[in-house]
């Protein structure tokens, strides 16, 4: 025996040779191990290929409509009124998106109060706070008291307008006779007050 050879000592070495499991382990290892990869492959093949649909794309008349509701939710419209007796006071603007909050300022989606100037008012609002349909509603506050004052025998004595230049027979119109659809980016709603 040479100094480099390992010495075995009699109680390690049983005299038995190694069994199947001892022979094969590494066999059985690199068995295994090919059985995930072939498994794991097929699974990733199935994915990739056989679980595929195929990409469906919009008509264009989808496209369109997508577009067109997107210009028409952002950007600016300009609300003109016209009429107003004179430059004193402001002009009281509300904008109401629904039928149930129409007629309570507190409600509306949108309330402006500007100055009038030449009997006019230009008034930028964003498109993005309006709802598809809308009614405004308008009056010349001419005494800045923040309300529309009525004569002796009830009638308002205050210049007023709502869209659709629409009028009540016997009091303010209702909202299917002003609710008009929002307008698109740089658009212009005319009101006249009277």
């Amino acid at each position: 025996m040479t100094q480099d050879s390992p010495t075995v000592s009699d109680a390690e070495y049983s005299g038995q040779e190694p069994g199947r499991w001892h022979a094969n382990h590494g066999n059985l290892l690199l068995g295994f191990v090919l059985l995930i990869f072939i498994v794991g492959g097929g699974v990733l093949f199935y994915k990739q290929n056989l679980s595929f649909a195929k990409p469906s794309f919009p008509d264009a008349g989808s496209i369109d409509a997508v577009f067109d509701d997107m210009g028409a939710a952002s950007g600016t419209a300009i609300v003109r009124i016209l009429g107003a007796a004179n430059d004193q006071g402001t002009m009281k603007i509300a904008i109401y998106g629904s039928e149930s909050t129409f007629g309570s300022p507190t409600e509306a989606v949108f309330a402006s109060v500007q100055p009038i100037a030449s009997g006019q008012v230009y008034l930028p609002v964003p498109l993005n706070a309006l709802p598809a349909e809308i009614a405004i509603a308008v009056f010349h506050d001419e005494n800045d008291d923040g309300m529309l004052n009525n004569n002796a025998i009830g009638f308002p004595s205050e210049r007023y307008g709502f869209s659709r230049n629409a009028r009540g027979l016997t009091g303010p119109p209702t909202w299917s006779q002003t609710v008009i659809p929002r307008p698109r980016d740089d658009g212009t709603i005319e009101i006249f007050v009277r």
